[in-house]
């Protein structure tokens, strides 16, 4: 579904990519792991096609996305099919919860009447039932990220088939509390589980192990580790990756790792 192939970006003299290469398919779970500056953002937002359109930036390499470069996809057609969650939103908006969430549907028309069911069970889905009629711009941080969850999920539920949905999250934990971070994590397993493909970036360690399927781990623009996240709970690997000394443990409940810092 993405082929990444001698991926490189540079900003003037600043490499931000270096020589990436990797293979993703529909029904994966991707974390991106790495310290501040490894180039997670970066490289999500090459895959969202936005850096393609970005004054200063030069891009070698290949990323295609459903057999085509992603720097080809028309944006209005890949919009319909590909959502991007963003680290940073705009904190002003004039718009109550349900209708931030609704332009979720802009890509594809808006929504129809017999779609709008869709619209509350996303309102549902993410526990925004209640604030629906609040205003975007009075609810708390947590809040505001949940509806930019549920805006950019719907995004992608309105494209058929499921195996050509992409859902990119960068730090989708940013102010979630802790059972909203159990939510998101139900919310995105359940969406690779029906077979869309979606990658998030992460500094939890342990939410990324427990979450995804596959760990990209990315430092100083290059890509370290690319395999099953099980693989990333070695010290050694990890020290690789982010310079600092950790310890590797194991859950006594499920048994699958957890990693701490030394």
């Amino acid at each position: 579904m993405i082929q990444v192939q001698g991926l490189q970006c540079r900003a003037g003299d600043q490499s931000l990519l270096k020589d990436i290469s990797f293979t993703l398919d529909a029904g994966q779970c991707v974390a991106v792991v790495g310290a501040n500056g490894a180039g997670k953002s970066t490289l999500l937002r090459i895959l969202s096609g936005e850096f393609y359109r970005q004054p200063g930036l030069q891009i070698t390499g290949s990323a295609d996305y459903g057999g085509q470069a992603l720097s080809d996809w028309p944006l209005p057609l890949l919009a319909q099919r590909r959502s991007f969650l963003m680290q940073a939103h705009a904190e002003g908006l004039p718009q109550s919860v349900k209708a931030l969430v609704a332009l979720g549907a802009y890509p594809h028309g808006g929504l129809r009447r017999d779609q709008q069911a869709l619209l509350d069970a996303e309102l549902a889905a993410w526990e925004l039932l209640s604030l629906r009629g609040r205003a975007y711009a009075t609810l708390s941080g947590g809040e505001r990220q949940r509806a930019q969850l549920a805006r950019t999920r719907l995004q992608i539920q309105l494209h058929e088939p499921v195996r050509e949905r992409l859902w990119l999250l960068d730090e989708p934990l940013n102010s979630l509390d802790l059972p909203h971070q159990q939510l998101l994590r139900q919310q995105l397993r359940a969406q690779a589980g029906q077979g869309a493909l979606v990658l998030f970036s992460v500094h939890d360690l342990n939410f990324a192990l427990r979450t995804a399927d596959t760990v990209l781990a990315l430092r100083g623009g290059q890509l370290l580790f690319a395999g099953p996240a099980r693989q990333l709970a070695e010290p050694a690997l990890l020290r690789d990756i982010f310079g600092t000394a950790f310890i590797c443990l194991f859950h006594p409940g499920d048994g699958q790792p957890l990693v701490l810092p030394e």
